[in-house]
């Protein structure tokens, strides 16, 4: 720790943000979801803030991290709370913590569940104790995968955006209470033994004469669908070891792509955002090329899943609406042509947020509102078929006022709420597409 900074005054600093975090159960219900990747339970905390001998107790590294959680839930305007206290080598040590658990029986690989039958191409059903499903995750079998659940959350963690399980805290203080009670009703979870991670190339072994399933070494199970179940039983087997019920679990063997695919199907029962979907549905040439956008260039890490655009998380544009307005500019008619697509739209938004990377903090300027890339995708078009160079987007877009002052905006409907109308989205296009003569 640094000099000056005590475990006194560590301790006394999470009690003054105690009685806070005793009045918004929901806090603590995230909190509890943060530091699990530590193995710390909702229980150790409990435990912590109720009684403050086992505070007084509790090791450094664990004071540190609860620490760290309620300055960023109650004090916010502190971002460097854990500069104050320890050295960068400190901090980075602190981050591969892991608590030691008190449950010598944790399970480990090769595992064999019995009495399981096979409903599909790589596909089993079985019948699972609660107390097995919170061991999964407590061993850490069983883990979140943000590329195939329906729509991954973003936090932001100082200057960092993480990808998070996207969890209601009230459903999963619900689930817990009727685990704990013994009245949890049965339902199917899914996981998916996700190919590739098993240490021979092989990830599970059905044995049809004994109907057993075998989950072998290195293999990791993926939560394809119940991540709010499969978390609530976790927490509740921390507190009570002896749960009463089952759940059914299919497993499964696919990889990331087949994984996508189930979830458009489980879609029909129980709806996922329309962007998330379109995205993992991958209906048309057009959501390749944002799929490939996604993972590498300008817009990496600026695309949303969601229907709603986040600009404080560096967001600027929704999946559907870049892959609408890549399908009304540009004339993709095979997969060869999604990458030659995807180059041509990466080198236009270089050079876009290289010459204008001012305006992506300047709120009166819309250059980089989701809307606007309607326009940025046909001027990236029209250019392309000109063989008119990148290097000089600057020539053209400074003949625009993207000033939120400017009244064409509204005469386009810019400015209002929702989508904009098929009419009205064409206006847009012609606005960018007039500047190539």
């Amino acid at each position: 720790m640094k000099i000056g900074k005590t475990r006194e005054l560590l301790i006394e600093d999470i009690k003054a943000k105690i009685p806070l975090l005793v009045q918004h159960d929901l806090i603590l219900d995230e909190i509890s979801i943060q530091l699990n990747r530590y193995n710390i339970n909702i229980g150790n905390i409990l435990e912590m803030i109720n009684d403050e001998n086992v505070l007084r107790e509790t090791n450094l590294s664990e004071l540190l991290l609860l620490g760290e959680q309620l300055n960023l839930k109650f004090d916010d305007s502190n971002p460097g709370w854990m500069n104050e206290w320890l050295n960068p080598s400190e901090i980075k040590e602190l981050r591969f913590y892991k608590r030691e658990s008190p449950y010598e029986d944790i399970i480990t690989l090769p595992y064999t569940f019995e009495h399981v039958i096979r409903t599909g191409h790589h596909e089993f059903a079985a019948v699972l104790p609660n107390t097995i499903i919170g061991k999964l995750w407590m061993s850490g079998i069983s883990m979140y995968n943000p590329n195939i659940q329906r729509q991954a959350k973003k936090k932001k963690l100082k200057n960092e955006i993480i990808e998070v399980m996207n969890l209601n805290p009230k459903s999963l203080r619900e689930i817990e209470k009727q685990t704990l009670n013994g009245d949890l009703i049965t339902s199917t979870l899914r996981y998916n033994a996700k190919v590739g991670t098993g240490n021979d190339g092989l990830e599970l072994y059905y044995d049809e004469k004994e109907q057993s399933l075998t989950v072998l070494e290195g293999t990791t199970l993926d939560v394809l669908d119940g991540a709010h179940r499969t978390f609530s039983i976790y927490n509740a087997y921390m507190k009570k070891s002896d749960l009463q019920g089952n759940m059914i679990v299919i497993f499964s063997n696919m990889t990331e792509a087949q994984c996508k695919r189930v979830q458009v199907d489980m879609a029909k029962a129980n709806p996922i955002p329309k962007p998330r979907l379109q995205e993992l549905a991958k209906d048309k040439l057009s959501d390749e090329v944002v799929i490939e956008l996604k993972v590498d260039g300008e817009l990496k890490g600026k695309i949303t899943s969601s229907s709603n655009v986040k600009y404080s998380f560096g967001e600027v544009v929704t999946f559907s609406e870049l892959s609408n307005a890549i399908d009304n500019s540009f004339k993709i008619e095979s997969r060869l042509q999604v990458g030659k697509v995807v180059t041509v739209i990466n080198e236009y938004m270089m050079y876009l947020f290289a010459y204008y990377k001012d305006n992506l903090t300047d709120k009166n300027s819309l250059m980089f509102k989701n809307r606007m890339f309607v326009g940025h995708i046909e001027l990236a078009a029209r250019m392309h078929e000109e063989n008119i160079p990148f290097e000089i987007l600057n020539n053209y877009l400074d003949q625009i006022d993207f000033s939120i002052h400017n009244s064409l905006w509204e005469e386009l409907g810019i400015l209002q709420y929702g989508g904009l109308s098929t009419r009205n989205r064409k206006k847009l296009q012609k606005v960018f597409e007039v500047l190539i003569k």
